[in-house]
């Protein structure tokens, strides 16, 4: 999202209030359009306006020189988190495929059919990501490295791998028809 910082610095009470309503008019639809591209459209909305709310928190202690980029890092911040959340939260309740554990349903043709169907979706999915996003989710979710491994082993910065994962993740749940 290219932000605008041209904006006058925000002084007092009512000028505030007066250019933060002049700012959401503006910039809400370019923010609810870059927040889309990584989530769901309710998702999206949900996050710019958080993302307004904290912007006008802010406002309220201190004087922003540039509300503009403010906003725009307080809405990466919030996929960032939003990522490490889903990511988290996967993870935790990730379940460990044992053969042993699933014998029972070894029989079943049915169940077997939809798991091949789950994993071909699954795999159709981490094939349309680009190179470098692919590597990334291949090597936390299959391979176990940490953010900071992969990042060392790649040559990139740790916010590169995060963003890199933000966006497999919201592909692959796309493609899954996740929410």
């Amino acid at each position: 999202m290219t932000m605008d910082t041209a904006d006058p610095l925000l002084g007092d009470a009512d000028d505030t209030r007066r250019q933060l309503d002049a700012l959401f008019r503006r910039r809400a639809p370019a923010l609810v359009r870059f927040l889309r591209r990584r989530t769901s459209q309710d998702e999206a909305q949900d996050l710019a306006q958080e993302a307004f709310l904290r912007l006008t928190r802010a406002a309220e202690g201190q004087n922003l020189q540039k509300p503009e980029a403010y906003l725009a890092r307080i809405a990466r911040n919030l996929l960032r988190d939003r990522a490490k959340s889903v990511s988290g939260f996967r993870e935790r309740t990730h379940a460990v495929l044992d053969p042993e554990l699933h014998a029972a349903n070894d029989g079943d043709p049915h169940l077997a059919l939809e798991a091949r169907q789950l994993l071909e979706r699954h795999e159709a999915a981490i094939l349309k990501l680009k190179p470098k996003a692919r590597e990334v989710y291949l090597r936390h979710r299959i391979e176990g490295q940490t953010y900071a491994e992969i990042a060392k082993a790649m040559g990139l910065g740790l916010n590169s791998i995060e963003k890199y994962m933000i966006t497999a993740i919201a592909t692959i749940d796309r493609h899954l028809g996740r929410p």
